[in-house]
């Protein structure tokens, strides 16, 4: 068996594998909490967070837009879209030696495409893509160095009006995690289902390294969208971040919606896209509890897919470099 980093090989030449991109999002959180006891996310640079009491909840929310404007497809026309997020985690010490968080997101993805690559005379194969997600994590500490990490998943991804169990994916991850003075590392393996794909069993390798004071070199993921390795600078209340990692979406079409125009293809298959992504990211501690950034970056080698019920291929179109932007504010309680 070989080794497996969050973001392969293949992907970063450039394919990403779906459920290393899972796994990023579903480990991020319980890393967070098991090697930060003060309160701080090392995954996130100077997020503002306070710490809490043991036997307090620790509140972290977040809400951001992103946009990515006119984007030439390579079959035919462009697309653009537009991305709302949100979502809020909880957090507690339930002993000495166990932790839980409870994490929850949400995002909606608003696609607008003129010419499609999907038939001669269809112009929308999707429109507005919602996914739903929720992660409880359970970090037990077996010494000061290591602790086990028990993460179950739940995730709806669908267009709007799809049909809720057809959009559902489920999994867990199991890890063992080792934290040193400077370098945290986590190893485990993970298993998730997919839409209309076989499900999906990867080890998988995680790290953070403090290299300075000021200076993280790690992977990081705030959603199930994707992963990246990133290295970042942080200063007193500002921190300087770059990245390159993935951006996906994997979800059921609404079938409710009929066929696609002159094609004889049916709204009810699968729906996905995939790119790598490349972003400058500064974030400002507004106060100890506000935190606001902003980003900006390209996408490369992205590519959309239609596929039937039955998760065979349809139709598939790259899609040209472009940039995109957006901001993220955070809250700590």
């Amino acid at each position: 068996m070989k080794t497996v980093d969050v973001l392969s090989i293949e992907r970063l030449g450039l394919r990403a594998a779906p459920a290393a991109v899972a796994l990023l999002a579903l480990l991020l959180v319980p890393m967070s909490a098991a090697a930060a006891d003060d309160g701080e996310d090392h995954w996130t640079g100077t997020a503002a967070t306070r710490p809490a009491e043991e036997s307090a909840w620790r509140t972290q929310a977040r809400t951001g837009f992103e946009y990515q404007g006119e984007t030439k497809l390579d079959r035919r026309g462009d697309f653009s879209y537009w991305m709302a997020s949100g979502g809020v985690d909880l957090s507690r010490k339930l002993s000495d030696d166990v932790g839980v968080t409870i994490k929850t997101q949400y995002r909606a993805v608003g696609y607008d495409f003129s010419g499609t690559f999907v038939g001669a005379n269809s112009t929308d194969p999707w429109n507005t893509v919602h996914v739903i997600r929720v992660m409880p994590t359970f970090a037990f500490a077996v010494n000061e160095s290591w602790s086990i990490l028990v993460a179950p998943i739940g995730e709806f991804s669908g267009e709007g009006g799809a049909q809720f169990g057809d959009a559902l994916r489920g999994g867990g991850a199991l890890a063992g995690a080792w934290k040193g003075e400077s370098l945290t590392v986590a190893v485990g393996v993970l298993a998730l289902t997919e839409i209309e794909k076989d499900a999906r069993i990867q080890p998988f390798v995680l790290f953070n390294w403090l290299i300075t004071d000021g200076l993280t070199l790690g992977l990081k993921a705030d959603t199930s969208r994707g992963g990246e390795f990133r290295i970042q600078y942080a200063f007193d209340r500002m921190t300087v971040a770059a990245g390159i990692g993935v951006r996906r979406e994997l979800f059921r079409l609404n079938g409710d919606r009929g066929g696609l125009p002159g094609t004889g293809i049916r709204r009810d298959g699968v729906g996905e896209e995939e790119a790598t992504v490349a972003k400058i990211t500064v974030g400002y501690r507004v106060t100890d509890t506000v935190t606001v950034e902003g980003y900006g970056g390209v996408t490369a080698d992205g590519q959309f897919r239609l596929e039937d019920k039955n998760g065979n291929g349809l139709s598939s179109s790259d899609y040209d470099d472009a940039g995109f932007g957006g901001v993220n504010v955070r809250f700590n309680f």
